[in-house]
């Protein structure tokens, strides 16, 4: 596998729109102050992680389940062994600091869940070397350990995702 693969549309746009609706409008968000160097707050939460023994049975983990393996069914690598599901959004000028999610065997699978995006509006994700554009319905797949980083965006609307942590196969 190349450093980042990328994969394009991974549901029908009219799914993509009831699943983002269905999601941004569940009572699953937190926010949180704690985002390293900055006082703006980050939207997010952990829907399932078999480490922390976080499990929501939410509808948004049932969709966001259901988006990993349409992913999964376009990408031949990719295992069932699911680490971790979280969702997140970023506003205006909400930068992450680099960082990686797992030092475990795994790959980090970002899906992209607005359903429109301008792309004069940024919202970047940053792996390794390489800058990725934001683009709806997209899926980024690379290794755990390598750097990464989502960028704000550069508008009024938050910048949405589901982040997967996934084990690798151990051939």
């Amino acid at each position: 596998m190349e450093k980042v693969k990328i994969v394009e549309n991974i549901l029908p746009n009219n799914i993509l729109n009831y699943v983002y609706q269905v999601i941004i409008n569940e009572p699953i968000w937190t926010l949180s102050t704690k985002s390293q160097n900055t006082e703006f707050t980050i939207a997010g939460s952990n829907l399932f992680d078999k480490h922390r023994n976080i499990n929501t049975k939410s509808n948004s983990q049932i969709l966001a389940s259901m988006i990993y393996m349409c992913i999964k069914d376009k990408v031949d690598f990719l295992t069932n062994d699911i680490h971790r599901i979280h969702i997140g959004a970023k506003a205006n000028l909400q930068d992450d600091n680099l960082h990686i999610d797992s030092i475990e065997n795994c790959y980090t699978v970002l899906f992209y869940l607005n359903p429109y995006w301008n792309k004069e509006w940024g919202g970047e994700t940053i792996v390794g070397n390489e800058k990725i554009q934001y683009k709806p319905n997209r899926a980024l797949i690379y290794d755990s350990k390598i750097l990464h980083g989502g960028m704000g965006p550069k508008s009024p609307h938050l910048r949405t995702y589901i982040n997967y942590v996934v084990g690798k196969n151990n051939l």
